[in-house]
């Protein structure tokens, strides 16, 4: 049997497990990564803010950071705890580690052009969801709203390697973009939780993965509201692959959830299109920079 003959769903999964969870970074990111590394001793903050602009690089430490060996202690669920749990040699190997592994999982056209945009989408939702904690009054969840954007779409990171890794096996399948598109919306929260369950994630990423998408409010999880706060105004700029420049971000249900008001959701807007150097919604092509976070 070829593999045009197997169901595509089928030939996903076997690529998700022969990857062995090696997922793609951003070759910016392993470029910062590099040049902090080889500098004298990194701090932990400096460890702490470059992990903090990346969703892979992240995944890692907490897998890390939760692994067999530190089996009935609690779950970490900061960077800071994690880094300070494993220790800053073991999280600068990590991160060594995780963009080795990245530089060598396949690369062809579609990492090369569809990368750019999930990481730009991830890192805006999470400045987004953070920057939303903070005007809405809940700074304490500030960091974790930060994480949350950040990880909310890793599915979509495990989906593009298998669709790599497919499109360079033998008797590869190169699949049409509007196939691509349609496989990532339909699979990448499926995805995502299995990958927090195989790495033994903490539940609250479970929760962000699982819920940015489900129908209706959740009030009893103001974290999950604000990431979903924060992807709608993404896509409201257009920052990512999905552009909606007729969304009016007031009438959701999550900014009334929320309490937000149009002014404050208009500076929300104003605040991703100045972070990432993008034209106001509506205006035209957006081809954001990357430009990571900095302490």
């Amino acid at each position: 049997m070829t593999m045009a003959d197997q169901p595509l769903t089928e030939l996903i999964y076997a690529a998700l497990d022969a990857g062995q969870g090696r997922l793609p970074v951003h070759p910016a990111v392993t470029a910062r990564a590099e040049a902090l590394l080889q500098a004298e001793r990194p701090t932990a903050t400096g460890l702490a803010t470059l992990i903090g602009n990346d969703p892979v690089l992240a995944c890692n430490l907490f897998r890390a950071a939760n692994s067999a060996f530190y089996q009935g202690l609690p779950k970490i669920v900061t960077i800071d705890e994690a880094i300070t749990r494993i220790g800053l040699d073991q999280a600068a190997e990590v991160i060594r580690r995780t963009c080795r592994d990245g530089q060598n999982a396949a690369r062809g056209r579609l990492l090369s052009r569809y990368l750019p945009p999930l990481w730009q989408h991830s890192f805006g939702s999470a400045l987004g969801a953070r920057w939303l904690a903070e005007r809405c009054g809940y700074q304490t969840l500030a960091k974790q709203a930060h994480l949350a954007g950040l990880l909310h779409d890793i599915g979509k990171w495990l989906l593009l390697a298998s669709f790599e890794q497919l499109a360079d096996s033998d008797g590869g399948i190169v699949l049409a973009d509007q196939l691509i598109a349609a496989v990532l919306e339909n699979l990448h929260v499926d995805v995502g939780l299995q990958l927090i369950a195989d790495w033994h994630l903490p539940d609250e990423f479970a929760r962000v993965v699982g819920g940015h998408h489900q129908a209706g409010v959740d009030g009893q999880d103001l974290v999950v509201t604000l990431v979903r706060l924060a992807n709608l105004g993404c896509h409201k700029v257009g920052l990512g692959w999905k552009s909606d420049p007729d969304l009016v971000l007031p009438t959701t249900a999550e900014a009334q959830f929320l309490g937000i008001d149009e002014i404050t959701l208009a500076e929300y807007e104003i605040m991703l299109e100045d972070r990432f150097q993008l034209a106001p919604a509506g205006a035209g092509s957006n081809s954001p920079a990357f430009q990571g976070e900095r302490r």
